[in-house]
């Protein structure tokens, strides 16, 4: 394990002489601020934030827009919460749970947590291999192993700025679909009043908008996010001087992904929603785009696609591979070479092997999408739970616990999920899972 996770004082570690100062301090704070976006842009905008969101326009119009405010919140304030834990405690988080709650009780959120890993997974290697379908016309399935191969080939070999850095930039390409939605003249007054209240506003059945809105939170908010955040704040080594930057860059990082959601619902809405049509396939998805821009949105939108996909993708391997090692107490980190870390290694490749066989049974990608996310938000309160229960308890976090106003919050967030896990199951029956 590395020293940080090693580290059980609950005094918050402040960096020494011999760490950098001035230049070196900004190229700190900037680093945590890709952190940030990429753990913000992948968590809302991976493939199921792109297949759900533009759905959830082509269905209801502006009436599901109101969900990225509570995904916003949530996002923001539980990515702040697992920064400022392994800050103030110097300890990774299933570190933390098992020591909190036992080894069978911690035992639920990490198998919940892998079991919407490896799914989650599929979704990415799918949409890598699905953007490139767009682009090539060639099957995805051509594409599966290649995307899977390229992922691990990148795990083995960057380190984790280097990987972290390159993610969040190249996923910023799917920006396009925001200039998308402004070029395509929305009604900003009905987006904005829509952004602030919950209506269906359509005379689809009830349970397929409740449905819709399960999955929009388990896209928005998909566990693996804060199991990433939270390592990757002790592969980059944070300290307490970092907790300024752990904040901006959960908020950052979280405007981004829900300004880019908020592009992909208003685009769909403007383009597929008056053609009442359906996402069905990521061709789909892309024809608002396309329709703004013409072959050229249709390019950008494919590699968007394909870099957010890539970027969720190693979040999500390096997540499961995390939890598993932390919960267990193995070596592990991106940045020692393999042979220090072997069974992180191989964790990872597990998983990948396990998401490309999956992949490659033919199953509908865009059905395991939705099916995915709804099960992801079934999945958030077993994640949120044994979170906020650590960063409560002064034995771990000190005097970094939360303050009422961020319980107040996170309180209300993890109350909305629970009824959310509750509703998805019975939700999923009724519908057969099509949002």
């Amino acid at each position: 394990m590395s020293d940080a996770a090693r580290t059980s004082s609950t005094a918050l570690p402040t960096r020494h002489d011999d760490q950098p100062t001035g230049r070196g301090r900004g190229l700190r704070r900037l680093a945590g601020l890709a952190l940030g976006v990429l753990a913000g842009v992948g968590g809302f905008v991976d493939m199921g934030g792109v297949i759900t969101s533009s759905q959830a326009g082509a269905q209801f119009r502006y009436a599901l827009l109101w969900t990225v405010i509570p995904g916003i919140a949530g996002f923001a304030i539980y990515a702040e919460m697992s920064g400022r834990v392994v800050i103030a405690s110097g300890r990774a988080t299933f570190d933390l749970i098992r020591d909190r709650l036992g080894a069978r009780l911690s035992l639920l959120p990490l198998a919940a947590l892998s079991l919407v890993n490896v799914l989650t997974l599929v979704v990415e290697i799918c949409g890598m291999a699905l953007a490139v379908q767009l682009l090539t016309r060639v099957s995805y399935l051509v594409w599966v192993p290649l995307a899977a191969l390229a992922l691990v080939l990148v795990l083995w070999r960057a380190g984790f700025e280097a990987l972290d850095n390159a993610a969040a930039l190249c996923g910023l390409v799917i920006l396009i679909t925001v200039v998308a939605a402004v070029r395509l003249h929305p009604e900003w007054g009905q987006v904005g009043r829509s952004l602030f209240h919950p209506s269906p506003g359509e005379t689809h059945p009830a349970g397929l908008y409740l449905f819709s809105v399960v999955s929009l939170l388990g896209a928005y908010m998909t566990p693996y996010q804060f199991e990433f955040y939270s390592s990757g704040a002790l592969e980059q080594s944070w300290t307490g001087d970092d907790l300024v930057t752990n904040r901006s860059s959960a908020i950052v990082g979280t405007i981004f992904g829900g300004v880019i959601t908020i592009g992909l619902m208003v685009a769909a809405a403007q383009v597929l929603h008056p053609a009442h049509a359906q996402v069905r396939s990521l061709a789909d998805a892309a024809k608002p785009v396309a329709t703004a821009f013409g072959e050229v949105g249709l390019v950008l939108f494919g590699l968007g696609t394909f870099a957010v996909s890539a970027g969720a993708g190693l979040e999500t391997a390096l997540s499961g591979t995390y939890s598993v090692c932390q919960y267990f107490g193995w070596d592990w980190g991106k940045q020692p070479r393999p042979h220090q870390v072997p069974l992180f290694h191989l964790l990872y490749l597990v998983m990948f092997v396990l998401a490309a066989g999956i992949a490659l049974t033919g199953v509908d990608p865009i059905a395991l999408t939705i099916l995915t996310m709804a099960l992801a938000a079934v999945a958030l309160p077993f994640t949120f739970i044994p979170l906020l229960i650590v960063a409560n308890d002064r034995d771990y976090v000190g005097e970094q616990t939360n303050t009422r106003a961020i319980n107040a919050v996170a309180g209300i967030i993890l109350a909305l999920l629970i009824v959310v896990a509750v509703a998805a199951v019975p939700l999923l029956i009724v519908t057969g899972g099509e949002s």
